[in-house]
């Protein structure tokens, strides 16, 4: 199944992809880049839900929920086709070793999600987009820690658009790798440490940090939670390295 990719493209990627390309990331924002002002509640009402959302043994943080998708694109120029991949398996994956299942929530169902992966796909640079691949769409719940420690998720580039938090904390950090142990301990200042609000999004190149984002805290002792996405532009060899993208499923 085709997008009709045929769409204005905002000045703002502009920005998005002069910034990637200079250091390494860009932050911008759902307005920025033309998302209409119902699409980040929509989605989140839609699928931050406690029938799609789980928490799955082993995973961490502890008290995480979460559910995937993996979508299957291809560029034409600017016209994008998306279409459903048939595997969403996390093989060795940030610090957790070996092959991972998680539920499964089927984005391409829903015109507005289609539209919101369309626009994410966008910041990546012309320049730097393969003909086809795959697509990796996290959906978590946190509440305590965002992650365990900083990492890479080893693909092209990753993405992370915050729809809600309550309570302050989370500010997402990228370190240049040589600050990073491979335990975790930081040699160094960050290139980046700021909190997203909602609304915000971030896109960088993954080779080139460890990242990931400090514990969620409250200074009154509320509660705390964040919903965000985080999106892998995935190499090939993650899901395709012996298949033809657009192949047989």
């Amino acid at each position: 199944m085709s997008d009709d990719a045929t769409q204005h493209v905002p000045d703002a990627l502009s920005g998005v992809w002069h910034a990637l390309k200079n250091k390494g990331y860009a932050v911008t924002s759902d307005q920025s880049i033309g998302l209409p002002d119902k699409s980040r509640p929509n989605f989140r009402g839609a699928y931050f839900n406690d029938w799609t959302l789980r928490h799955d043994a082993g995973d961490l943080p502890v008290d995480r929920l979460r559910a995937r998708d993996v979508i299957r694109y291809q560029w034409n120029d600017e016209r994008l086709s998306l279409r459903r991949h048939d595997a969403i398996t996390i093989t060795d994956r940030a610090g957790i070793a070996g092959r991972r299942e998680h539920a499964r929530v089927e984005l391409l169902d829903d015109p507005q999600a289609r539209d919101l992966i369309g626009a994410l796909l966008r910041l990546v640079p012309p320049a730097r987009r393969k003909p086809e691949g795959t697509f990796g769409v996290n959906l978590f719940r946190t509440f305590t820690n965002v992650v365990t420690k900083p990492n890479h998720d080893n693909e092209q580039f990753i993405i992370i658009y915050v729809l809600d938090r309550i309570g302050e904390g989370a500010e997402t950090y990228l370190y240049a790798p040589a600050y990073v142990t491979d335990s975790g301990e930081i040699k160094g200042q960050p290139v980046l440490r700021q909190q997203l609000n909602p609304g915000d999004i971030i896109i960088f190149e993954d080779a080139l940090f460890k990242h990931g984002a400090t514990p969620l805290i409250n200074p009154d002792g509320g509660p705390t939670k964040r919903d965000a996405l985080i999106c892998t532009v995935d190499y090939r060899s993650t899901y395709l390295e012996t298949a033809s993208c657009f192949g047989a499923d």
